[in-house]
């Protein structure tokens, strides 16, 4: 993916988290400290912001940074599994007892 593409494909995943939060400009402007006119460049790939910014946009969305990041990453297999692995690994018993039952019904279908 170029960098162009990416910087888009960032907006877009940010200007997402920020509609699930019922949010304008505005309000995450106040939470976050960053000026809405920079974060709507964000959304649009004409930024890219640091880390801090990232982190600040994060706080304000009450998500962490894999949850925007990790799309981008190319995994090979075995990496995969080992996020899978930390995932489930972080579940309750019974969570991981719904996740099971779930896999079970996609694999006989």
């Amino acid at each position: 993916m170029e960098k162009k593409d990416i910087n888009i494909e960032y907006g877009k995943i940010l200007r997402n988290y920020r509609k699930k939060n019922n949010l304008t400009l505005e309000n995450v402007s106040e939470i976050s400290g960053l000026a809405p006119r920079y974060i709507s460049q964000i959304e649009r790939g004409e930024s890219i912001g640091s880390i801090n910014t990232l982190l600040n946009l994060c706080n304000a969305y009450k998500i962490t940074p894999n949850d925007i990041l990790l799309g981008f990453l190319d995994f090979n297999d075995d990496s995969k599994k080992e996020t899978y692995d930390y995932k489930i690994n972080k579940l309750s018993l019974r969570d991981k007892e719904i996740i099971d039952d779930l896999l079970d019904f996609l694999l006989s279908h």
